[in-house]
């Protein structure tokens, strides 16, 4: 009778029970459980190029799912894996500072899924909804990436177009226009201002398809977002070529129709005629809760707008004064936090005195003034470093109303040397500058001078420039 090779039993047994440990763990790697999360991949369904990878943590309280597209394009699937992770980190963090504890009774959670909105040879455009539940508190958005298919960066509308063209601007008019066609859906007019609400930062989530660009827009502080399809054509003149290619730009799988596409530049209502005199009206230190609204229905009286460069410190007890000033047409500036000589400050203050009053305002209006003054007009390097998407407006027109608290002297000062193009500067915490703000107001009007904005003073000028008109008083 053969010997039982005992050498070679234990060592079958021995594998054996390695297999089966292997299979065990291989098994509870894949269980949901309160210490491991599961990275899954799927075959994306509508672009089989594509991959889905989805992190998952099963718990009572604390679990999440998030997902994200792979792509198989190094540099994007970087990006998209980095956000996905930061969004895991930044929810775990909030659930960890709460302990664990969720104060309606229902689990903590996170649910990020995403949509591929456009993909073609030259761009992806990526939605991603993400629901938050911690503490008892409900969180919803919607982030819109659109990346570069050849350079793999992400895009932002100033990347699309050719600098020094006015893209802005006609973009600008075509939303508006659009827009205030939608009051019913609860936009308010006053908060979507061309010049204090529309611009660069608010057209950053976009796709370009094939013949049309599909830009999608929040207003105010809703959560609804509005899309809006233009047709390329409108864009000839600065639209990029790689962007405007018809073959480069069509969906991979199958173009999409949005089914309104704007088709023509709204026709213009601009009240301003630039064969005309006109003069930029300004006030510092606002708002005050009468002295403004006095010399905002002094401008209304006579179809005037102006520029009030507001302190963050003052904005947060008047949300209703820059309110009613967006509402008549009139413009917001940055004057400071709380007015002092930025120049003598450390880089960090002034980064706090302009950061905070953009914020005010913000919360206050629903978008942060694209126009500064620096307090006493003192400006250098150090602050220009954090006004670096805004324009510094100075005045060529000063009555020291601040020191010359007499009405009288106040409006002689200012008429005597007004002048077509002039920026005027005045305070709107004095009832004295309140008082003569009103009669400077008539006598400009009686003139023949049209009261504008900064902004609509430098689209003025503009104008005259490209057709060469002049101006005789």
């Amino acid at each position: 009778m053969r010997k039982l090779n005992y050498k070679k039993v234990f060592i079958f047994l021995f594998c054996l029970t390695a297999a089966v440990g292997t299979m065990g763990l291989a098994i509870k790697s894949l269980a949901f459980d309160k210490k491991r999360t599961v990275s899954a991949y799927t075959n994306d369904k509508n672009y089989p190029e594509a991959d889905i990878q989805t992190y998952v943590k099963d718990n009572t309280k604390g679990g999440y799912s998030a997902s994200r597209p792979v792509l198989h394009i190094e540099n994007i699937d970087k990006q998209l894996e980095a956000y996905i992770k930061k969004e895991i980190k930044n929810y775990e963090k909030k659930w960890k500072a709460s302990d664990g504890k969720a104060s309606d009774g229902k689990a903590s959670e996170l649910n990020l899924t995403y949509t591929i909105l456009h993909f073609s040879k030259q761009t992806i455009t990526i939605s991603f909804d993400k629901y938050e539940q911690v503490e008892g508190k409900k969180e919803s958005e919607s982030r819109i990436f659109t990346y570069d298919v050849p350079s793999q960066q992400k895009l932002s509308i100033k990347d699309i177009f050719a600098t020094d063209t006015d893209y802005l601007s006609v973009l600008s008019d075509i939303v508006f226009e659009e827009l205030t066609q939608k009051e019913e859906e609860g936009i308010s007019k006053s908060l979507i201002k061309k010049e204090n609400k529309l611009k660069a930062a608010n057209f950053n989530s976009f796709s370009v398809l094939k013949n049309t660009l599909v830009f999608y827009v929040k207003t105010d502080d809703s959560t609804k977002t509005h899309t809006i399809a233009i047709k390329k054509e409108l864009f000839k003149d600065s639209l990029l070529d790689s962007y405007q290619s018809e073959d480069l730009n069509e969906d991979r799988v199958k173009e999409w129709q949005p089914k309104h596409i704007v088709a023509q530049l709204p026709e213009q209502k601009e009240w301003i005629d630039p064969t005309q005199k006109v003069i930029a009206l300004t006030f510092d230190d606002g708002p005050h809760p009468s002295h403004t609204m006095s010399i905002l229905e002094d401008l209304n009286k006579y179809d005037g707008h102006a520029t009030f460069f507001v302190l963050g410190s003052r904005v947060q007890h008047y949300p209703e004064v820059l309110q009613k000033m967006l509402q008549q047409g009139n413009e917001i500036g940055n004057h400071s936090w709380d007015h002092p000589q930025l120049t003598r400050l450390s880089k960090n203050k002034i980064k706090g005195q302009i950061e905070k009053t953009q914020d005010a305002v913000e919360k206050a209006t629903g978008a942060g003034p694209n126009l500064v003054r620096p307090p006493y007009g003192a400006i250098n390097d150090n602050a220009r470093e954090y006004m670096e998407d805004m324009k510094v407006i100075l005045w060529d027109v000063d009555p020291e109303d601040w020191k010359e608290r007499d009405e009288k002297k106040i409006v002689n000062k200012v008429m005597s040397k007004a002048k077509d193009g002039s920026i005027i500067l005045m305070h709107d915490i004095y009832q004295t500058s309140a008082q003569a703000a009103g009669k400077i107001i008539k006598q400009l009007h009686d003139k023949g001078y049209q009261l504008v904005t900064i902004s609509e003073l430098e689209k003025v000028k503009k104008d005259r420039e490209l057709s060469r008109i002049t101006i005789n008083e």
